[in-house]
């Protein structure tokens, strides 16, 4: 239990240390405004029907290639700085232990990627606030954009797939996107972590930026079956058809895919901060 708590403070640690770190706060900043810049289009059709919007813009985003992008690349770089060792890493550490220290890494990227990811739902509902109704159903403004061009004449840029309109409860899909989303970027947080962490280098972020980019060429008819191991395709619910199925590919392996790489991906982590100390005694008996 004391190992728990002593992780839960080098988590807090690190989430204090935005303040002093001006690059994750602007990087939140950057893409709630994204996001805000994307729906004054469908505000502005809200206005000029006099109708107003229900709350679920961020299912949309997410399931829109090119707005998916930004919000995980912006993920990305929340994360590029793994793994969070500054110049009280060394004191930290002894005072801590290896475990405990590694613990707190971990619970930080959850820490991280839940402010994140509320950040955006946010962004989502923000913009509509005077204009907005709490409904269970999808609404008319949704529904119009998905099936007309109406969209096209207010400028917006991102789109409405109608199979979702027509398959899913808006309620339970816009919480299934959350989770989607909040665990695809736990799981590229870990895995940049685990990367950088174990090679001293930037790879883990490298291959971060790979998985990013692997959504738009896949959505650019690339290899379909390459959805099996796209974290980014794999948290957006409408990839959960057409080609996809032909390789059984639907939500209940994306939950798996999450679930037990996120679980691999936190050994690894934990396991990575024992490695280093290997090769820390193997480099100082050398220098001897």
């Amino acid at each position: 239990m004391e190992r728990f708590i002593k992780a839960g403070r080098i988590s807090a640690y690190n989430m204090r240390m935005l303040t002093e770190n001006i690059r994750i706060p602007a990087m939140i900043v950057i893409v709630f405004l994204f996001i805000v810049q994307n729906l004054s289009s469908v505000l502005l059709f809200s206005k000029s029907v006099d109708i107003p919007v229900t709350p679920y813009g961020f299912v949309f985003l997410v399931n829109d290639f090119t707005c998916q992008f930004v919000m995980i690349a912006g993920a990305v770089v929340i994360f590029s700085n793994a793994p969070f060792e500054n110049d009280g890493h060394s004191y930290m550490l002894f005072r801590a232990g290896r475990l405990p220290w590694a613990l707190g890494q971990v619970i930080y990227i959850f820490k991280m990627s839940t402010l994140y990811i509320s950040s955006l739902a946010a962004a989502t509902i923000i913009p509509f606030i005077g204009n907005l109704t709490f409904r269970a159903e999808w609404g008319k403004i949704w529904g119009t954009l998905a099936k007309t061009d109406e969209g096209s004449r207010f400028g917006l840029i991102f789109s409405i797939p109608e199979s979702i309109i027509r398959e899913y409860a808006p309620a339970n899909v816009l919480l299934i996107s959350i989770l989607l989303e909040w665990a695809c970027v736990v799981w590229l947080g870990l895995l940049i972590y685990f990367g950088n962490k174990i090679t001293g280098k930037s790879l883990g972020t490298i291959v971060g930026i790979f998985f990013t980019l692997l959504d738009i060429c896949i959505a650019n008819d690339w290899l379909d079956s390459a959805y099996r191991f796209s974290p980014v395709s794999l948290a957006q619910i409408n990839r959960y058809s057409g080609y996809a199925l032909k390789y059984k590919i639907n939500l209940a392996y994306g939950v798996r895919f999450f679930v037990f790489g996120i679980l691999v991906l936190i050994v690894l982590c934990l396991l990575a901060n024992y490695i280093d100390k290997i090769k820390r005694l193997k480099y100082d008996r050398r220098k001897r």
